[in-house]
């Protein structure tokens, strides 16, 4: 049971793990804080799920919808419609330091916020 052949898997796995549940967690809510900063309270991001690849080398997040924010005695109007994107998979280099190191959460965040913003998808 101590061999590092059942031992580094285990950990890894742990690793893994404890890497998805963080994102679906606190990550998550850090993400949705940082695209309200980016675009000037103007837009809100939902996001079902994230998970990280096998190699922790990337995050893929599922069905993400941006919802434009609506503005305090203003009426709704039709360009306020969600934009809705299926799966994106944004590089994450070292996403295995996510759990360790505060500056790496807020490089990682930033880097998503960027990369969803940026994306083709979206259009404000």
């Amino acid at each position: 049971m101590l061999s590092p052949g059942v031992l580094f898997p285990a950990g890894y796995l742990l690793l893994y793990l404890s890497t998805n549940i963080y994102l679906n967690a606190e990550f998550k809510n850090n993400l949705s804080k940082s695209v309200n900063k980016a675009t000037g309270n103007t837009w809100h991001i939902s996001i079902k799920s994230m998970k990280s690849g096998w190699v922790l080398n990337s995050v893929t997040l599922n069905h993400i919808e941006l919802t434009k924010t609506k503005a305090h005695g203003k009426s709704e109007s039709a360009d306020n419609s969600a934009i809705t994107i299926n799966n994106l998979e944004i590089p994450v280099p070292n996403l295995e330091k996510l759990l360790f190191s505060s500056a790496d959460r807020t490089l990682s965040t930033n880097t998503v916020c960027e990369k969803i913003l940026n994306d083709q998808h979206f259009n404000h």
